[in-house]
């Protein structure tokens, strides 16, 4: 009698645990990786940061255009949003050293990032960031610009995309879930006398 009650309080604290897991409680702070890659995105393409690929239409996240022979503008596309970082070794920055997180506290939108003869963003070693539209979080470093005839005139660029981060809960979570296992333990208690 004594091990099943052993095994029925252990039985308890496992279904707890997996409950709190499965509903989102997480002990810390994850990311996984999405894809990752080396590309030239060509002009009036649309590329997807999610698969890593060229494509036509539904799941793009932006589209390259031209505006004129020496005038282009990266452009979100559907609902996904850019920011623009910085440039590599200027104030720090470190693409390698970008996380989920850093990625996440950016400031998007759906204006365009200037890749031609006026207001030039995307040189070589410029990084910025894609929320895309399946919510994933994508760091990306321009390896060459536009203007390289021998590519085309596409935009070289290596790319990172990541799962948003899981949510650190809240104090109260953890309160709430300790109150719970303590009342567990108190019907256990109460139950073997």
């Amino acid at each position: 009698m004594r091990l099943f009650k052993h095994a029925y309080k252990r039985g308890i604290a496992t279904a707890l645990l997996a409950l709190a897991m499965a509903s989102g409680v997480a002990t810390s702070a994850q990311a996984a990786s999405v894809s990752e890659g080396v590309t030239v995105i060509p002009g009036t393409y649309l590329f997807d940061f999610d698969t890593g690929s060229l494509t036509t239409g539904p799941g793009a996240d932006v589209w390259w255009e031209q505006i004129t022979s020496t005038s282009r503008v990266l452009m979100p596309y559907s609902t996904a949003q850019l920011a623009y970082v910085g440039q590599v070794g200027v104030g720090g920055l470190s693409f390698n050293a970008l996380t989920v997180s850093d990625l996440e506290a950016l400031t998007y939108s759906s204006t365009g990032i200037s890749g031609g003869d006026v207001g030039n963003l995307l040189t070589a070693n410029s990084v910025f960031a894609v929320k895309t539209d399946a919510g994933n979080y994508g760091k990306v470093l321009v390896t060459f610009p536009f203007f390289q005839a021998y590519q085309n005139n596409g935009l070289g660029v290596y790319w990172v995309t990541m799962t948003p981060t899981i949510p650190v809960p809240e104090a109260d979570t953890f309160s709430m879930l300790l109150a719970g296992f303590g009342l567990m333990a108190s019907v256990v208690r109460r139950r073997s006398v």
